[in-house]
């Protein structure tokens, strides 16, 4: 529920920094639009990315977001995790791309990107 971990869990692949006066507050909010710029390794500039959480439910540990940018005009997020035993978690992303001929491009590099990210989760986890 912390942006920070956002942060966390794409670095050092990629990183996102607030658009202008738009703030990452301590928590994420349902139907807020977070104004992003983001960068390859901190240093090439991808354009602009929102995100917009359009569900947060706790109860069945669920997150999901609509996001676009410059490269994809839709990255619809699923996050969901459930305790499967004690310090145990199953942790699942599902992302509908849509990026028009750059779609297998942008897959592919989510692919790799999420697998990273998921090393990224459990090394925050653990801490």
């Amino acid at each position: 529920m912390d942006p920070k971990s956002l942060q966390f869990v794409a670095a050092p692949i990629l990183q996102f920094i607030p658009a202008g006066k738009n703030e990452l507050y301590r928590e994420w909010k349902v139907d807020r639009n977070y104004e992003l710029k983001l960068y390859l390794f901190g240093i090439l500039p991808l354009g602009r990315h929102t995100i917009r959480l359009v569900n947060i439910d706790r109860s069945e540990n669920k997150i999901e977001s609509k996001e676009t940018g410059l490269l994809a005009q839709e990255w619809n997020h699923t996050i969901q995790f459930q305790e499967i035993e004690e310090n145990r978690v199953h942790y699942s992303d599902t992302i509908e791309i849509k990026a028009g001929l750059l779609t297998p491009m942008i897959w592919s590099f989510a692919h790799l990107f999420y697998r990273h990210r998921q090393r990224r989760w459990s090394k925050l986890l653990k801490q």
